[in-house]
């Protein structure tokens, strides 16, 4: 069985949405040509009056700044009609032994034998041999090519995996516990799916349930296409550029819906309620050899799905992307964790990969209805606490020109600890930044929805647990 390898280009930030705010309202045409604006106007865009697209010049204050300004061209208003103020508390984590065994039992065939793996153990025999045979082809491409220093280099790290193969036992055991950072193996249909779960948590101060799960796909599969070629080794990568990266008019062999129904199911396996998928990607599989392991081809192999907290179709942000922000110094600061995330791979074998975090127990969930500042009474309330908020938190630049902003719930914490999803608007200076290939804020102001006043971000997110100072406890 070869073993899979995974490429992904991860982005840090939780969900992406893309939201903003002043110009011409929605009108949504319907099926028969008239406006069915009327029946939007019990949304949120009708009840608070917010526009298609905005241009703004707010008042500097005592920021220092030459100017402040947003403009956004497209306003995506979140499909609601109802906003709250959303008490809870965090997971259970770690979970349960027991907790642990249910979600095993529910993610392997009733007839799978499952089998335990420590998780700092080597891999196992079969691997190891295919990781070998891999290297020994390569050594011989890199002779027959002139290169005996490559050869030589793999021959040294192939003695390496020797070595660790010896002392792998020839069978795994049977699981007969469950425990956290553990792994556990069953195979079914030639395919072996693993699962790991862990926490991210000290024991009993828990921010974190993550799970994470792969499968290792048929020798066969892999092969299939280029089987001429002696040591070729399948792997499954993104097309994070978007661009056909593949050979040919090759079809994807599941269709996308297909794809986030086996994502879907894993979630709700794993116990977990609440995610939207936020992001689709399709996944690429190369299957690499030559002389020196160069793509042979590529085609298209399944999905990747990322997922994030909705309620009651608002999205739900963290504040994990902020390290790109100006005026927000994180040197002094380190991420303790705290998010509700899945990032899903599917292929036409089910969940290839997965990697879920679970910070907010749903079932806590308590809803306090809120009315909300009309658009234009946030606007006006927005232009003093930004401008306050850059008196307090001065920034590098001498202008700060917002282009998006977004109506979303972020988690708070009051000053007694107790944890609150507030309805926020958050405004947002976004740039192409090259690290991450993406769009990352360069500025970032969170304006309460209810009152108009900003959120201090870092000592919300101390106040939460999500970060802590350097050197304190």
């Amino acid at each position: 069985m070869t073993k899979k390898k995974f490429i992904c280009v991860a982005l840090i930030s939780v969900m992406a949405l893309s939201l903003a705010a002043c110009g011409n309202k929605k009108v949504d045409y319907g099926m028969n040509g008239g406006s069915d604006d009327a029946d939007n106007a019990g949304g949120l865009d009708g009840q608070l009056d917010i526009p298609d697209n905005c241009d703004v010049t707010f008042d500097t204050g005592e920021s220092k700044l030459s100017s402040i300004t947003l403009k956004d061209d497209d306003i995506e208003v979140p499909d609601a009609d109802r906003v709250y103020k959303v008490g809870f508390d965090t997971v259970n984590a770690p979970c349960s032994d027991d907790e642990l065994k249910t979600i095993i039992s529910k993610l392997f065939d009733d007839t799978s034998e499952i089998r335990w793996q420590d998780g700092d153990a080597a891999e196992s025999k079969e691997i190891l041999d295919n990781t070998i045979d891999l290297y020994k082809s390569e050594i011989e491409k890199a002779l027959a090519n002139g290169d005996p220093d490559y050869a030589e280099t793999l021959e040294y790290e192939m003695k390496k995996v020797e070595e660790e193969r010896k002392n792998v036992a020839d069978e795994l055991p049977l699981a007969t516990e469950y425990k956290l950072n553990e792994h556990y193996v069953a195979e079914a249909d030639g395919v072996q799916r693993i699962f790991m779960a862990a926490s991210d948590a000290k024991e009993g101060a828990g921010y974190n349930n993550c799970y994470f799960t792969y499968d290792m796909t048929p020798e066969g599969e892999d092969k299939a296409l280029v089987s001429e070629v002696p040591g070729t080794e399948s792997t499954y990568e993104i097309n994070v550029v978007g661009e056909d990266t593949y050979d040919g008019d090759e079809k994807n062999p599941i269709t996308e819906d297909e794809g986030l129904s086996s994502a879907m199911k894993l979630l709700d396996n794993l116990g977990i309620s609440g995610f939207a998928c936020t992001e689709t990607e399709e996944a690429v599989r190369a299957w690499t050899g030559g002389s020196y392991g160069e793509d042979i081809c590529k085609k298209p192999d399944g999905y990747r799905f990322q997922f994030g907290r909705k309620i009651d179709g608002i999205d739900v942000v963290y504040s994990t992307d902020i390290d790109t922000v100006d005026s927000i110094d994180t040197d002094n600061l380190t991420y303790k964790g705290g998010v509700d995330k899945a990032v899903i791979s599917v292929d036409k074998f089910g969940v290839v990969s997965s990697t879920v975090y679970v910070y907010a127990n749903e079932d806590t969930f308590d809803k306090e209805e809120v009315k909300l500042l009309s658009w234009n009474e946030m606007i006006k309330a927005a232009g003093e606490s930004i401008a306050k908020y850059y008196k307090d938190h001065p920034t590098n630049y001498g202008t700060v020109e917002f282009n998006d902003v977004e109506l979303a719930y972020v988690p708070c914490a009051d000053e007694s600890g107790n944890k609150y999803f507030v309805p926020t608007w958050i405004f947002s200076q976004d740039e192409y930044n090259e690290d991450y290939r993406c769009d990352m804020p360069i500025q970032r102001v969170y304006i309460n929805a209810i009152d108009g006043n900003y959120i201090d971000i870092i000592e919300n997110m101390k106040k939460i647990g999500m970060y802590e100072e350097i050197g304190r406890k």
